[in-house]
């Protein structure tokens, strides 16, 4: 018999879960090769009636940030009166996200506190990385690392990389969230730019409005693309089948407490959509990415992305040959068909007694 598992998780917009709560639970949990394991039902509210066998809470799925703890409490609570055990679930190192960063009001001290809380009492925690395991496991001793994986039916098949042209086409893509990580190969990247002029272009998708992408390239042959109705989930796969003509992507990243626990989702995104890629050599890439075998592991410093960006643009075969060995394996070894099973698998394993919550608050 199927277990009822009721997702509780945030939203961005009425009726809209965030993207990671797509890729992370609801895309997976709803996997047609799980039909006979998981009852999937989701929400930001609890279901005042009906059988549930379990929650799984995602990140911090209340309304109100400045009232986060005392809505932790309460829901807990609530768990607790209707004997519901519940699982939480979260992709992002909230606990060092903008620490050390006072001018940055999110997640403030009661929003870090609910996260500890809601890690302790839960019957167990499943994360996306080895690195978020280590860092969650002394809150709570019962972590499961279940990887990122993505859903065959919003990619499709597998693509071949870009027809070769005489321009050459650059990508960023990447959340609010990773300004800092493009400003730190903001100078190799604008003396590329102007170097190349005429023969390379950048594209960007997310991560800054029109006015501060002006302000950092200037004049530079630079562009912002716009998915508009199609950037919510599950509908921007499709967008970036469609709008992505990229000859090789970039995708820095900071080696930083938070960022030391992202995943490796950019990496799946541009395999899947046969775009070759540079990727910083930090934990979350230098752990999946084979270095000159399925994309280019370049490290953070000026010199050495100058020389990665100079490389990528002037040897076609080597694009080439990234995208299908990265393609080949993203398609092979992570997608949902072949890995859905892994969640009712945890589910499972963390809902077996005996549990121990952790009180402590």
């Amino acid at each position: 018999m199927a277990r009822d598992v009721f997702v509780l998780h945030g939203e961005y917009a009425p009726g809209l879960p965030f993207g990671c709560t797509h890729i992370r639970l609801l895309r997976p949990l709803s996997h047609p090769s799980l039909a006979g394991d998981i009852a999937l039902t989701h929400g930001t509210r609890l279901p005042e009636d009906g059988a549930v066998d379990a929650v799984i809470v995602e990140r911090l799925p209340h309304v109100s940030p400045e009232l986060s703890l005392a809505e932790s409490e309460r829901l807990i609570r609530e768990l607790e009166t209707r004997e519901i055990p519940y699982i939480y679930a979260t992709d992002d190192n909230l606990l060092d996200l903008n620490n050390g960063r006072p001018w940055e009001a999110t997640p403030g001290r009661e929003a870090r506190a609910a996260v500890r809380l809601l890690a302790r009492r839960a019957a167990g925690i499943i994360v996306s990385t080895e690195a978020l395991r280590e860092r969650m496991e002394n809150l709570n001793p019962r972590v499961v690392t279940i990887p990122n994986f993505l859903d065959e039916r919003l990619f499709g098949p597998a693509t071949g990389p870009k027809l070769a042209t005489d321009r050459i086409v650059i990508g960023y893509m990447g959340t609010r969230t990773h300004d800092a990580d493009l400003r730190m190969i903001l100078r190799p990247l604008r003396d590329f730019l102007g170097r190349e002029r005429g023969r390379v272009r950048l594209e960007v998708v997310g991560v800054v409005d029109d006015a501060n992408l002006a302000a950092y390239f200037d004049a530079l042959p630079v562009s912002r693309l716009d998915p508009g109705v199609d950037e919510a989930y599950p509908r921007f796969p499709g967008w970036m089948r469609r709008s992505l003509r990229w000859d090789f992507a970039v995708a820095p990243l900071s080696d930083e407490p938070f960022e030391r626990c992202k995943s490796d989702l950019k990496y799946l995104d541009y395999a899947a959509l046969g775009i070759p890629a540079l990727f910083s050599d930090v934990r979350p890439y230098r752990q999946t990415v084979r270095h000159r075998e399925t994309g280019l592991l370049v490290s953070n410093r000026s010199d050495a992305w100058a020389e990665a960006l100079e490389e990528a643009a002037g040897d076609r075969a080597l694009r080439a040959r990234l995208a299908r060995a990265a393609s080949d394996e993203v398609y092979a070894t992570r997608m949902l068909a072949t890995n859905a099973r892994r969640w009712p698998e945890a589910i499972d394993r963390l809902l077996e007694p005996p549990f121990a919550p952790n009180a402590t608050s």
